[in-house]
């Protein structure tokens, strides 16, 4: 494996050639003092938000932009021309595959780390150790009936749930009610919805009787507050708690999942301060997850990431005669 030094090396003398006079072929924008956005999942924004921080002891005068309007929110500002990278903690939908491609504006998609979506309720809370794919079914379903944690198990207490949960446009939002219900579905009315993570913890944190769900890495950062709940997959499973090993063994299902980037191919050919960035978060991306509170990607991955980065690269500039 290249290092980045050597990798961006190369690159710079590829651009560098395609932008000089008589090199011949397509002339490729820099865009020097244009900032990179990335805008998407609140939970990938984690890692994306390591390697901005991370660069700017690498290149202090690149301006990188980090926010999270949620995976939905960050395709449609992508769509709009108004982002170089989405952070994604789902697939991209067809039909935003359909509109990116019918407007000629192109992704290739990174794999970044690895998340176990997380069911948490009030640290207060001591009789919710595990919650089946069944109970969780019956309480998020559209018109459920589950009203009392009593209504889930009887042997529990006849209060009221109070259930937290991102907004319609998160990443987490789909997958989860994809992964309980087969397919992507409403939920039941009355959940409390955000697209702050912040907001959702605090929510289940201050009341004795929340049950909210989120990425890992949000949970792991408040686990003095909050009680994480082992979910069963089936009536003949084990119920598995979400951790590191659960969720790199692929054991914490069906919450687990991989996280991505959806990155223009049209800002990793023509911008070289955009492809020094990329290549940076990617060859680094290992440390960038943990700092983020996930997983990292396995070595094949990686270099997958990489082998893929490297097909964009422009092409050979060819010599004078």
């Amino acid at each position: 494996m290249r290092s980045y030094r050597t990798r961006v090396t190369m690159l710079g003398l590829a651009l560098a050639c395609g932008l000089a006079a008589g090199c011949g072929g397509n002339a490729i924008d820099q865009g020097p003092d244009a900032a990179i956005i990335i805008d998407g999942s609140s939970t990938v924004f984690r890692i994306s938000k390591a390697a901005q921080e991370a660069y700017i002891d690498v290149e202090p005068d690149v301006t990188v932009v980090v926010d999270n309007h949620g995976t939905g929110g960050g395709f449609a500002r992508y769509l709009q021309g108004e982002v170089d990278i989405v952070n994604a903690s789902r697939e991209a939908r067809p039909d935003e595959t359909e509109k990116s491609q019918a407007q000629s504006i192109e992704w290739t998609r990174f794999l970044v780390g690895h998340d176990g979506i997380t069911v948490v309720v009030n640290a207060k809370n001591t009789f919710v150790k595990a919650l089946s794919v069944d109970q969780l079914k019956r309480l998020w379903e559209p018109g459920s009936t589950v009203q009392t944690w009593r209504d889930l198990d009887p042997s529990w207490p006849d209060r009221k749930i109070v259930l937290y949960a991102p907004d319609n446009d998160s990443g987490t939002f789909e997958f989860f009610t994809e992964a309980i219900f087969g397919s992507k579905v409403e939920q039941r009315d009355g959940v409390q919805q955000n697209s702050d993570d912040n907001i959702l913890i605090n929510g289940v944190a201050n009341d004795p009787d929340g049950l909210g769900y989120f990425g890992y890495a949000y949970y792991l950062a408040n686990a003095e507050r909050l009680s994480a709940v082992a979910i069963q997959p089936g009536p003949d499973a084990d119920a598995v708690a979400p951790s590191p090993e659960t969720i790199a063994a692929k054991t914490y299902v069906p919450l687990s999942r991989p996280l991505y980037l959806f990155v223009k191919n049209a800002s990793i050919r023509g911008r070289l301060e955009f492809r020094r960035f990329l290549t940076y978060y990617l060859e680094n991306v290992s440390t960038l997850a943990k700092r983020g509170g996930y997983d990292p990607p396995t070595v094949e991955e990686i270099e997958a990431n990489l082998a893929d980065l490297e097909k964009l690269s422009p092409p050979p500039i060819a010599s004078e005669p």
